[in-house]
């Protein structure tokens, strides 16, 4: 069993169903505030105010406070006064269960200590993968970088599953959006998205809903494919080497291909759903 979230293992192992997974989830979001959300209710900032600094949080590697306390619109007293509600509101998948009445803490508390071993050994075959996979710095720094910016562009969870040499083929009902990486070597960063979460990319980007498959909808992708691949090329600088990203693109063919060069697969989670991460090096 690879990598996941303790909500998923449960449903995996029949300790709950689905009804019961979709519920928490949603108790956790009504209760599980951000703190720029938290400020609107005290009255800190004002709605505007709030998607104003969300939208440099999505597109930023800054921290949610630092870019609060920039804003000049929050102070330090302010600031603390809102990590200590969210911390005390903040609530976990399990006792989100234990709020639904689908488990009771003492069940809550037996899987989860199942649950930790399994992901420790998740997490040690996943390194050993990292190791083992061609140029392994590239890939880690590549499926790193993406995980982040998803998680902050889409505002759900985010995990790597597994590693794997595989190429694969583009899956019916995704689309691939492509970076190629140019200068003392070259590269490829790929996303194979389904409609949902590029939609969700794309409304983290702009701000606005979008389409599903319209071309604003996928040239918004496009720019947050480029976010990744421009910290990348920062990332993998060094002295003698130097990257620089061409215009990323996307279509529904399965290139790039590898070109008789290497390719690192990451099966990646956003929230639930299943996403692929390519790096042709």
């Amino acid at each position: 069993m690879g990598a996941m979230f303790f909500g998923q293992y449960l449903l995996s192992k029949g300790i709950i169903s689905r009804a019961a997974l979709i519920d928490a989830i949603e108790l956790q979001r009504r209760s599980n505030l951000s703190l720029t959300e938290l400020a609107v209710r005290k009255g800190y900032l004002s709605q505007q105010q709030h998607e104003a600094i969300q939208a440099r949080y999505r597109t930023s590697d800054v921290d949610l406070e630092t870019l609060c306390l920039e804003s000049g619109q929050i102070n330090r007293e302010q600031l603390d006064e809102l990590i200590g509600i969210q911390r005390s509101d903040w609530i976990r998948i399990g006792a989100a269960l234990v709020g639904g009445e689908h488990l009771t803490l003492e069940q809550v508390e037996g899987h989860l200590a199942d649950f930790r071993e399994n992901q420790r050994e998740a997490d040690l075959r996943l390194e050993a993968d990292f190791h083992a996979c061609p140029d392994p710095e590239t890939a880690r720094t590549v499926v790193e970088l993406t995980l982040f910016h998803l998680g902050r562009m889409t505002g759900n969870p985010v995990k790597l599953r597994s590693l794997s040499t595989d190429s694969g083929q583009l899956a019916d009902g995704r689309r691939r959006y492509a970076q190629k990486l140019v200068g003392d070597r070259q590269l490829h960063v790929v996303l194979d998205l389904p409609p949902s979460i590029a939609s969700a990319v794309a409304e983290g980007l702009v701000g606005m809903r979008f389409e599903d498959g319209s071309e604003a909808a996928i040239d918004a992708v496009c720019e947050f494919v480029n976010i990744i691949g421009g910290n990348t090329c920062t990332r993998l600088e060094t002295p003698g080497c130097a990257l620089r990203p061409e215009p990323p693109f996307s279509t529904e063919d399965d290139e790039p291909v590898a070109e008789g060069g290497a390719v690192v697969r990451a099966d990646v989670l956003v929230g639930e759903t299943p996403i692929d991460v390519r790096v042709f090096v």
